[in-house]
């Protein structure tokens, strides 16, 4: 059943793909197309039947297929179904059910056979066409006749039948051949991409073992002797900047092959992996990276950047789209003077890239061919898709490709990109949207009714976890885009946020901690992971643009945004351990920070020394002879004496919930893991001092 469903939502899909390129004008044609005609039929070439309400009802059907752009999000992803819907009402049965009305009239069967034209140029598929057909033809007869079939046959201007049998016959069948050699083409495409990417990725993959066998056999010092190997710094390092540019061509190879392949799909380039770029930062890496033949010809490229800005796609498919311009322009230069101009600007507040030669130039006639696939001229060996794939990327980002040329003199290719905030932009990004997903670390309140709205109106997946739920789940259950962790919460009970960060390691979303600009927080999160700090009235506040933000622009991972909590130095501090090493060594340690430090090795000193002094914080080791820890920190609680409320922090190596539960049963504030690093430890007397 579920394999069915898919199958019919592939094949809606899949006519309204093909549609989608005319639906605003067919959508105006019918919301002006059917009151018009009203006027028509009933004033200038009055017939016996006409219905305004019907007419009136079709026209506001269409109306919804002109303005489907101005729709909200989560109405606009049932446009396919509804696209089929309207046309079944308003083509077969509207002018099959008018006809009945108007006694098989000349007029109506003429009209009713233009409809059938209609009907199969907007809904190719043969088995969709004839069933809208059928059930239009069958609720049409009900409506006018009833259950009276006799009348139905007697009213029948049969010599029309044929006719109408032939048109939706036969016109299928030419639509279907025409289909049937689009797709051939289109599988012929696929083919030539499948053998591209066999042949490319064998040599990369080689390439990649060698770089990886290079690398090792490198040394890792600066000194750059090892094993009799003799190298300087500076060979060492031009060395690894070779072998880094050489793995970055590699993964830029894979990357535009995935790519290619997945573009080469019914007309269609991916957009999953759209970002936002740099204009300019995208050409320069570009015209560094193409293979020129010679140095003549790459001193004949110059870039002009007379205004930089951003666009919203995909670096890689920008960067070969230029290379094919590149590689034609090279092709079809004219002389020893050849030169190729690229000019980014923004003229007529529109962003440009203007790729301009001194070239051969290109005939009219050719011009108006140029975007066509698998169109040719004068170049062998040539399969048609250059050109035809720059048109599709340049649609896809929403922008636009046009050429100009003179032949003998220039040619110049103007690629045409929208805003970065324009609707154009939008409009991808919210298709994007429906395949992401994103996770709240959390409890539910504020911020998970936030994220649950806009993952309602944008269609993006959205889960909220408590801390203890998500630190039971395994890595590669975190497979999301982004990640938002309420440090708040997380934060409060270190164990468990120390057992999640082991997991987040296997993730490639972005870790994201909400924080509140007006708290402090221990920076003790792992040091090996990327986070994205988001302040949390920020999300409150603008939450479209902190989305937009994790989700589609080049960002950095920083630390630095979180607010630290700060160490008050010069307080005292009571060290108790009977271990006497690790005691002398926090000692020190705490020392160098500013700290006085007074050592205890046992719980019965550490009373004498709070009796005996002020003291601001209380470091204790559980397992300690005479008196532990936990027996010493119940004495001081209970004790009637000024020491009795000091923060006093359980130094254990046992992190069961067990031993958790008995170090706050005893009246511990907190505690510390051994071993724990530096910064644990100041984090944690941070937090109390």
């Amino acid at each position: 059943m579920d394999a069915f469903r898919v199958a019919i939502q592939d094949t809606v899909n899949k006519i309204y793909q093909y549609a989608e390129p005319n639906l605003t004008l067919v959508g105006w044609m019918g919301l002006l197309g059917f009151p018009t005609y009203y006027y028509v039929w009933s004033y200038l070439f009055p017939q016996p039947y006409e219905s305004l309400a019907l007419r009136t009802f079709c026209s506001l059907l269409f109306a919804v297929i002109a303005f489907r752009n101005q729709l909200p999000e989560h109405y606009r992803r049932y446009m396919p179904y509804y696209y089929l819907v309207a046309i079944t009402l308003c083509l077969p049965f509207f002018f099959f059910y008018m006809m009945l009305k108007n006694d098989w009239s000349t007029i109506w069967a003429m009209s009713f056979m233009s409809s059938i034209f209609l009907h199969i140029l907007l809904v190719h598929q043969t088995r969709i066409v004839l069933a809208q057909a059928g059930v239009s033809i069958f609720i049409a007869i009900v409506l006018v006749y009833g259950a009276d079939m006799n009348k139905a046959l007697n009213d029948v201007v049969w010599p029309y039948i044929p006719i109408f049998l032939f048109t939706y016959v036969f016109g299928n069948l030419f639509y279907f051949r025409n289909q049937a050699e689009h797709e051939s083409k289109v599988s012929i495409a696929k083919s030539f991409g499948a053998g591209i990417a066999h042949e490319m990725r064998n040599p990369l993959s080689a390439l990649k073992a060698s770089i990886e066998v290079l690398s090792s056999i490198l040394p890792a010092d600066k000194s750059g002797s090892q094993s009799g190997i003799s190298i300087s710094t500076h060979e060492l390092s031009m060395a690894r900047e070779v072998l880094d540019d050489a793995d970055e061509v590699i993964r830029n190879g894979n990357e535009a092959i995935d790519l290619l392949l997945t573009s080469i799909d019914e007309n269609r380039v991916s957009t999953s992996t759209f970002r936002k770029h740099s204009i300019a930062t995208v050409t320069r890496h570009a015209l560094e990276s193409f293979p020129y033949k010679s140095g003549h010809d790459k001193s004949a490229v110059e870039l002009v950047v007379e205004q930089d800005f951003d666009f919203f796609g995909s670096d890689t498919l920008i960067k070969y789209a230029l290379y094919n311009l590149l590689k034609n322009a090279f092709y079809y230069q004219a002389d020893n003077d050849f030169k190729i101009v690229i000019t980014l600007t923004r003229r007529d507040d529109k962003n440009q890239m203007i790729f301009h030669d001194n070239g051969v130039g290109i005939a009219p006639d050719v011009i108006e061919h140029i975007f066509k696939d698998f169109y040719t001229f004068g170049k062998t060996g040539s399969y048609g898709l250059g050109l035809p794939f720059c048109h599709k990327v340049m649609a896809a980002v929403g922008g636009m490709i046009e050429c100009d040329s003179i032949v003998d003199e220039w040619t110049q290719f103007t690629l045409t990109f929208p805003e970065y905030k324009s609707n154009a932009v939008g409009s991808i990004k919210l298709d994007l949207m429906k395949s992401k997903s994103i996770l709240l670390i959390g409890e539910q309140g504020t911020f998970s009714n936030i994220l649950n709205e806009h993952a309602f109106y944008q269609g993006f997946r959205f889960i909220t976890l408590d801390l203890e739920a998500a630190s039971k789940k395994q890595e590669y259950e975190f497979e999301f885009d982004v990640i938002f962790i309420d440090f708040d919460i997380a934060l409060k009970t270190p164990s468990l946020m120390n057992e999640l960060e082991a997991k987040l390691h296997f993730t490639e979303g972005r870790i994201a901690p909400l924080f509140q600009s007006d708290h402090s927080y221990h920076d003790n999160i792992e040091r090996h992971l990327a986070i994205y700090p988001v302040e949390k009235e920020r999300l409150k506040q603008d939450p479209d643009s902190v989305l937009d933000q994790l989700l589609f622009e080049q960002l950095e991972p920083s630390r630095s945004v979180i607010p630290k909590k700060r160490v008050c130095h010069g307080k005292t501090i009571v060290i108790a351990d009977d271990n006497q090493s690790l005691r002398a060594y926090t000692s020190i340690l705490l020392e160098q920070q500013g700290f006085e430090v007074i050592q205890a090795q046992n719980g019965h000193e550490v009373i004498e020394k709070l009796q005996q002094s002020p003291v601001d914080l209380v470091i204790m080791d559980i397992e300690m002879p005479s008196l532990n820890g936990l027996e010493a920190a119940n004495a001081i609680r209970n004790s009637a004496s000024e020491y009795a409320n000091v923060p006093i922090l359980g130094h254990t190596g046992d992190s069961t919930a067990l031993a958790i539960d008995k170090i706050q049963q005893a009246g511990m504030n907190d505690y510390v893991i051994k071993p724990a690093g530096t910064d644990v430890l100041l984090d944690k007397i941070a937090n109390w001092i």
